[in-house]
């Protein structure tokens, strides 16, 4: 409970932070959240399944990636498994990059079995 309370805050406060520009057909920023399917942290980049679709998306130099609060590296993004991929939620600024990533991998036991979460708290 307490969890997905400081997520919440964490996503408002940082929706506070940056906010969009609305001008006309400038660009805005965007919030995505997608499951990580591959990281090149030599390259600055990774790819995210948002809405069943592949994108690839460069991460700012200077890009805030944070797990349940504490700092973490892109390279910690990867697949658990094929089939057991983190979710994150990203902002992406006016040039098309990746400027924070907000990262989830979420398993614990209830009822007797393991269930996985999403980072809004949701069984998947």
């Amino acid at each position: 409970m307490f969890y997905r309370k400081f997520c919440l805050l964490i996503v408002i406060g940082l929706l506070l932070l940056f906010p969009a520009m609305a001008h006309g057909n400038a660009k805005q920023w965007r919030l995505v959240h997608g499951y990580v399917l591959h990281v090149q942290p030599e390259e600055n980049k990774i790819m995210l399944e948002v809405d069943g679709r592949p994108h690839i998306y460069l991460i700012e130099p200077d890009c805030t990636i944070l797990r349940q609060g504490s700092p973490t590296s892109l390279a910690s993004l990867r697949p658990i498994t094929e089939y057991d991929l983190q979710d994150a939620l990203c902002w992406i600024n006016p040039q098309n990059q990746i400027s924070c990533i907000l990262a989830n991998y979420s398993v614990c036991e209830e009822g007797g079995r393991l269930v996985k979460r999403d980072i809004f708290g949701n069984v998947q």
